[in-house]
Formats: structure tokens, sequence, C-alpha cells
């Protein structure tokens, strides 16, 4: 696992900064840090502490991908309070994540907290099988271990409604394969009313697809918002 721990002020912590929370970001499935690194630059920009690492999202379940991120943040970070921002299967991992360290505010990017019509559909093609390995697997009918919604403290989900969109090539398989036609309100990737799950949490529905929905600039901006006061900006 490759990791990034960045923000202002790096050496020396002040005694302020120390006890502020670090911003943990969790990528999706078969994807990397990088791809939160847009993300995380925004946030440093305003004064937060960020810090990424790649999950094996294609070789271990996310109970175990859990567990390897809470050793590198206990190592990192044994005493400092922690916020996380998730995209897409991420939010399991927080979840999961959520069991072994208290979390105070968590925001989900596009998460298919209620299961996956796409990888149901796909879920026994062994192409499938072999790239997204067992996370591909779990995210089909959402584990029926993973904890709910009260294990992040407060929540917000964003969710995107770019159904079709160059940038998100899964989208134009999902639309002329029917799993997510044009009658039902997706980002291409990950149903509407796959994000929302059991659970007191605030939303809002964006005009982004999943695959970068984190680089969106609407986005970044409620991200900022909700972690500074738990609210999401209009």
């Amino acid at each position: 696992m490759a990791s990034d721990a960045t923000g202002p002020g790096d050496g020396a912590a002040e005694p302020a900064l120390a006890m502020a929370p670090v911003v943990v970001l969790l990528h999706g499935l078969a994807r990397t840090e990088r791809s939160m690194a847009g993300l995380a630059r925004f946030l440093e920009g305003h004064g937060m502490q960020t810090w990424r690492c790649t999950w094996p999202s294609r070789t271990h379940s996310i109970a175990d991908a859990a567990a390897m991120v809470q050793q590198r943040l206990q190592a990192e970070f044994p005493g400092r309070p922690l916020q996380v921002v998730t995209h897409s299967l991420g939010a399991a991992v927080a979840l999961h994540l959520a069991q072994l360290r208290p979390l105070q505010r968590a925001v989900l990017l596009a998460p298919p907290l209620r299961g996956s019509r796409v990888a149901r559909t796909f879920a026994n093609w062994k192409l499938f099988r072999w790239f997204y390995g067992p996370a591909g697997g779990e995210v089909a009918v959402a584990g029926p271990d993973w904890p709910g919604l009260d294990q992040l403290g407060e929540v917000a989900i964003i969710a995107g409604n770019h159904a079709l969109a160059l940038t998100n090539p899964i989208s134009w398989a999902t639309r002329s394969l029917g799993v997510l036609p044009a009658s039902m309100r997706s980002d291409g990737t990950v149903a509407l009313d796959e994000t929302r799950p059991e659970g007191p949490h605030h939303f809002a529905e964006v005009g982004a697809t999943h695959t970068w929905i984190m680089n969106d600039a609407q986005v970044q901006q409620m991200v900022l918002q909700f972690l500074q006061r738990g609210r999401l900006a209009s």
C-alpha cells in the first residue's frame, strides 16, 4: 500500500493542529489513492490535514482492507481524531474502520450501500471475479455483516445523477445492457436508490458522474462545509 500523509504545517505540528482531525480519504474499487489527490489538495488548501492510502481493493475482503487501513492510521496518528471522505466502495471500508476506531464525521460519495445492480449482473462472470476480487462479490448484495451508519457519527451522502459520460465508460455499458436504464436515476455505475441506506444522514444529489465525482467543484465545496460545520452547502 502506498500512502500520502500531507497537509499544512508539515514538520513539528503546533498543538492546535495536533488535536485537529485528520481527514482520511478512501478510494473506490479497483482505484488507488491517486484518484483522491485532487480532493486532498482542495481540502489542504483550506487548512485541513489529509491522509490517503491505496487499500487492497482487488485482493482483500472489505473487512480485511479496513483492518490494514487502521494499522496504518494507528502507526501514524495514534491519538488524533479522524474524519473520513470516501468514494464508492470506500464507504464500506469506512463502515468497518469505524468499528475499530471512532470517526467524527463521514462524507460518502456515490456509496453502493444497498448493494450494486451492476455487480450482481456480472458477479458470475469469470473476468469480473478475477478483476474485482472478493470485494466485488461483496458489494453485489451489500454484505449482511456490514455495519450500519450509526458507526460513523455524523454522515453526509452525495450522489451523482449524470448517467452517461465519456469519462465513465461503464455508464455506456450499463445503459446499453439495460442494467441501469434511462428510467432509473443513477451516476452511470450506482443507482441513486443504492446510495441511501437506513439510518440518519444528510443527502445531496449533484450533476456528476460516478468515476470523478470527487473532483466536481460543487462536491468539493459540500465536502468541505460538512467536515467543518456538519451541514451540506446548498
